[in-house]
């Protein structure tokens, strides 16, 4: 977003904010337009309840995601993206951590073991998705994982055709192409590939 002089403002702004300290610039210069922007980040967070399965399918998506993921540690019980009044937490948080993305692990009896991934536009909630996971194999159990780095990017496989027809599908193809895109390389290191199982299934 621009003013009548064609300067940069700052998202939910209607006026141009003038730095008052070389910091300050590099701050307002950092989140200006771009030629070329910047891959999305991603804020990690814990609901009111979280288990050890939803902690480790975190981690391993937090190493994954690499330099553009910040975490959060401790459990945020306001956060409830699909109750109304629920995502004004959320947005505040993204907003200050520089996030369109977010991916906030729970845990209750109804829904053992939830993921859900969202994104956001202008720091206001846009769309999100949540995800059951039945079951979970880390990072670390695969052989050769320990010499994975920083800025490894994964080659995302769709297989099925329920990932172009069906708009849940679509909706989840989206959700992981904008969550792991990342910065651009010249090569993958590793791939995730995702399945249309049976319905209402998936597999990742």
């Amino acid at each position: 977003m621009v003013d009548t002089k064609g300067q940069s403002l700052a998202p939910q702004q209607t006026h141009l904010v003038k730095p008052k300290t070389r910091k300050g610039k590099r701050f307002l210069d950092k989140r200006g337009p771009k030629l070329v922007e910047d891959a999305k980040r991603a804020l990690f967070l814990y609901g009111n309840d979280t288990s050890q399965t939803v902690k480790e399918v975190l981690t391993d998506l937090h190493k994954i995601k690499g330099i553009d993921a910040h975490s959060f540690s401790r459990k945020n019980p306001d956060v409830k993206p699909f109750e109304s009044g629920g995502e004004a937490p959320l947005e505040f948080f993204c907003n200050k951590s520089n996030c369109s993305l977010f991916v906030l692990g729970s845990h209750s009896k109804k829904r053992p073991h939830n993921i859900t991934l969202g994104r956001l536009y202008d720091f206001h909630l846009y769309d999100a998705l949540e995800l059951g996971v039945e079951a979970h194999r880390p990072i670390s159990s695969f052989r050769g994982a320990g010499t994975a780095q920083v800025g490894n990017k994964p080659a995302i496989l769709f297989v099925g055709e329920r990932f172009d027809s069906e708009q849940d599908f679509k909706m989840a193809k989206s959700m992981l192409l904008d969550m792991f895109r990342g910065q651009q390389v010249s090569a993958h290191t590793y791939n995730c590939v995702c399945t249309s199982a049976v319905a209402g299934m998936a597999g990742v």
